[in-house]
């Protein structure tokens, strides 16, 4: 019996050595197999429901959807005849703020004129001064609903955008109560003057118009209703239909033609939260390129507080924001000197900006905001486009602090390497020499020259804790403008060497001279 079990198990013993790959590989099997059933054990009573991150397209003024506009009353103070004509003898014409009369660009202030602080004084105020072309102005409705001072928005407006901007304009203002903070400016080249056209115009073009939209059919349907049409002809008809359609052609061509660069686009409205397409400018039909720093300059040119935000309008202000820095900057100064109108010299305050994912709502306060960032839903503003653009000394500082209960200032910078292409906004006031009108914004490092000059005075920048500012949706990718680009490089040079001149003793700042 002995000897029988020595046998088996030297027998067993060299069969395992001749096998142990194999059977090495059914035992990783099994130990998989069961890992999954385990694992599927474990969950298949739990409910799947579906992630609701990234799932819905933000909108500006989607809180005022199903809300309906009041035909009878506006929130505005429209000036000049506007909304329904422009009289021009009775308004007059400005040049752009930095350039003057020898740029081609002319500025109509006061279009509309805000009404909520006039009776403020400019030390108890602070501006929200921003710019837009007119598909952007739904978003002025989101800076109104969280920016409790005056706003001072800057419109382009060459041709018929007037009559686009006057429409949404319109729309608005019988819709939201704080568009009363809003005074609207235009500004337009001198060769494509502002346009708005009369009624009898406007009834015409009822009929004759081309839909702007195709809310209720798609283009889809459309064609396949055409080809089915076609099929169901004889030989006969068809044979019309084609010769019809090439006599016709040329005609129809023109036709859209004359339209797409004559007339304005009737915007239609379901409700207050604006139209749910692509609304076509004169600016866009005809790529005229947008000059971003005129808008900003007479923003900031009409702003009536001593201190204002130039921002952009897509940027939305965290909670009491504007509240917050009066209160602070009241702190810092003192009441005395306050009331006096005092101002810290060449010393601007940096409002941080962030940018948060599609699918994610706007943080309106500091922590909400640190748990977006942390779980990788919100970035510091255009980080994965241009990282060196936005990122403030500080960041991380920043996040780890604990938020204040109001604004205070976390440190002192000054934009020298490595953050001297740093493009910060900020509060600021009207010693601050303008932005350069000569650069586009299809061109980019448009706030480039400004922050160089900045920096050749010697200002302090301090960076702001406790308030900041939200792009809508996180921007993955920025289009490119070679021509553009290149135009706005020359330009650029230029202005570098301009500046060398003037400020031929500041060595901090050499570093950038061929950035």
């Amino acid at each position: 019996m002995t000897r029988c079990l020595r046998i088996c198990g030297s027998y067993s013993y060299r069969l395992t050595r001749r096998h142990s790959t194999i059977l090495l590989f059914i035992i990783f099997i099994l130990i998989l197999t069961t890992i999954f059933h385990l694992y599927g054990y474990k969950h298949k009573q739990q409910r799947r429901v579906p992630s609701q991150v990234g799932d819905f397209e933000y909108r500006p003024g989607s809180f005022l959807k199903n809300k309906q506009p009041n035909e009878n009353f506006t929130y505005c103070q429209f000036q000049y005849g506007l909304p329904k004509e422009l009289k021009w003898n009775s308004l007059r014409i400005h040049n752009s703020p930095e350039i003057g009369g020898k740029g081609p660009y002319r500025v109509i202030y006061n279009a509309i004129k805000g009404t909520t602080f006039a009776n403020f004084t400019k030390y108890n105020i602070v501006t929200y001064s921003t710019h837009a072309t007119p598909e952007f102005l739904y978003h002025v409705v989101e800076i109104a609903r969280y920016w409790d001072g005056p706003i001072s928005l800057s419109v382009f407006v060459p041709n018929y955008d007037l009559d686009i901007t006057m429409q949404i304009m319109t729309q608005l203002c019988r819709c939201y109560p704080g568009m009363a903070k809003i005074s609207l400016h235009l500004f337009y080249h001198k060769n494509h003057p502002p346009k708005i056209r009369s009624q009898r115009e406007y009834l015409a073009s009822l009929t004759t118009e081309i839909p702007t939209t195709t809310s209720n059919i798609t283009i889809e349907q459309i064609l396949k209703n055409k080809l089915d049409n076609y099929r169901k002809m004889n030989n006969k008809t068809r044979s019309q239909y084609i010769q019809w359609v090439r006599k016709n052609k040329i005609a129809r061509m023109m036709k859209r033609m004359s339209l797409k660069k004559n007339s304005a686009p009737n915007l239609k409205f379901d409700d207050c939260s604006g139209p749910d397409y692509d609304i076509p400018t004169f600016r866009k039909e005809n790529r005229i390129i947008y000059p971003i720093n005129v808008g900003r300059n007479s923003a900031r040119n009409a702003s009536l507080s001593n201190y204002f935000l130039v921002s952009d309008i897509e940027m939305v202000p965290s909670d009491g924001l504007a509240q917050k820095f009066l209160k602070m900057i009241r702190k810092l100064m003192g009441d005395k000197k306050r009331d006096e109108g005092c101002i810290f010299a060449k010393t601007i305050f940096v409002v941080p900006l962030f940018e948060v994912e599609k699918g994610e709502m706007i943080p309106r306060d500091k922590e909400s905001l640190v748990r977006l960032v942390a779980a990788n839903r919100a970035f510091y503003f255009h980080q994965r486009v241009c990282s060196h653009c936005q990122r403030f000394p500080g960041l991380q500082s920043w996040l780890l602090r604990r938020s204040p209960s109001g604004v205070e200032p976390m440190l002192i910078a000054r934009r020298e390497y490595p953050y001297h292409r740093w493009e910060p906004l900020y509060f600021g006031t009207q010693r601050e020499p303008w932005y350069s009108e000569t650069l586009s914004w299809e061109g980019r490092q448009d706030k480039m020259t400004q922050m160089l000059e900045l920096c050749l005075q010697e200002y302090r920048m301090v960076v702001l804790d406790g308030g900041f500012l939200s792009h809508a949706a996180a921007t993955r990718t920025m289009a490119h403008h070679s021509n553009a680009e290149r135009l706005n490089n020359q330009k650029y040079l230029n202005i570098i060497g301009k500046l060398k001149q003037k400020y031929p003793d500041r060595p901090q700042c050499r570093v950038m001279w061929g950035c």
